[in-house]
């Protein structure tokens, strides 16, 4: 179950490495920045990512090859969620986790549908994981959660800033360029990320700014879908 397509040609150098550290080259860059031409180098970059295939789903082994595939992907994910819902504090789990397993048993068939062929997947694909460099190109930090899923997952996570329309555009254009994107991907994107957003509510106080944003941002989700 090993990766399908080469890696891109540009990675920083090691400068030095031990047992728990790893030492780069310092790559000169900025913050991503809510504009077209941004918008159209995450999508690229985006695009390259997900060109690496994958036969299953799953967590990925040292070698990059699946090593734990998952049988069902959005079964998987579904497990994920219940189990994390399961583990929350009564206060912050309440009507929440009744109306999360609810959305996905109403769009369980549709996310069936639209979760493609396992790719290479960030996993943490957010804004400030993102940076500009000078040469237009877009860098990429913080892989330690990547895996092989389903593209939309990280195109979620991506559209969860909530950049503006000519960035989206921009994004979707330059990875049409490459790869296939739906019409109607920002919605599903939504909804693939609320596996995502669940996740973040473990281990967080419920009473916090971040519990309430993230509570916030899955219930306009599930709101938004009706």
């Amino acid at each position: 179950m090993g990766a399908r397509r080469a890696r891109p040609d540009f990675v920083p150098a090691v400068l030095s490495a031990g047992e728990d550290f790893l030492l780069l080259e310092h790559v000169a860059h900025g913050p991503l920045e809510d504009t077209a031409a941004c918008g159209a180098a995450a999508g690229r970059a985006l695009a390259e990512i997900h060109g690496v295939s994958f036969d299953s789903a799953g967590f990925l082994g040292p070698d990059l090859a699946v090593a734990a595939p998952f049988a069902d992907c959005v079964g998987a994910l579904r497990s994920y969620v219940a189990s994390v819902l399961d583990r929350l504090a009564r206060a912050l789990r309440g009507e929440l986790g009744e109306r999360v397993t609810a959305f996905l048993d109403a769009h369980e068939g549709a996310l069936r549908e639209r979760a493609s062929a396992a790719v290479l997947l960030h996993g943490d694909f957010k804004a400030s994981n993102l940076h500009w460099l000078p040469s237009g190109e877009l860098l990429v930090l913080d892989w330690e959660f990547a895996y092989a899923g389903p593209m939309l997952m990280d195109v979620g996570q991506l559209l969860r800033w909530r950049p503006g329309a000519e960035f989206v555009a921009a994004f979707a254009g330059a990875y049409r360029a490459h790869a296939p994107l739906a019409d109607d991907f920002e919605r599903w994107a939504a909804a693939f990320d609320l596996f995502n957003l669940v996740g973040l509510l473990e281990g967080v106080e419920p009473s916090s700014r971040r519990a309430i944003e993230i509570r916030g941002r899955i219930l306009q989700t599930i709101q938004q879908d009706r």
